[in-house]
């Protein structure tokens, strides 16, 4: 991940990184920029995670498990079968 300087636009390294929540989603990060003779200036970035793009492949299990449980007996073999319009 490159983080970069607000003031100078150079690129910046992350110090430090503090998490905000418990499920480590959002944190602050302490970044201090690179470009070290015109600026040098140091600050926080706070980052957080928004959504999924592609769930991980344990909770597409989980939810395929889920809506099949959700099916008659009659409805679970006619999707085995491969006809699942019926």
């Amino acid at each position: 991940m490159t983080v970069y300087c607000p003031n100078c636009g150079h690129k910046a390294r992350i110090t430090s990184r503090n998490n905000l929540n418990d499920a480590k989603t959002v944190a602050d990060l302490y970044c201090q920029c690179m470009n070290t003779k015109d600026c040098g200036a140091t600050f926080v970035a706070t980052i957080g995670f928004k959504h999924y793009l592609n769930p991980p492949a344990a909770s597409t299990l989980q939810m395929a498990a889920n809506l099949l449980n959700t099916l008659s007996k009659a409805e679970r073999d006619q999707l085995l079968k491969g006809n699942p319009a019926g």
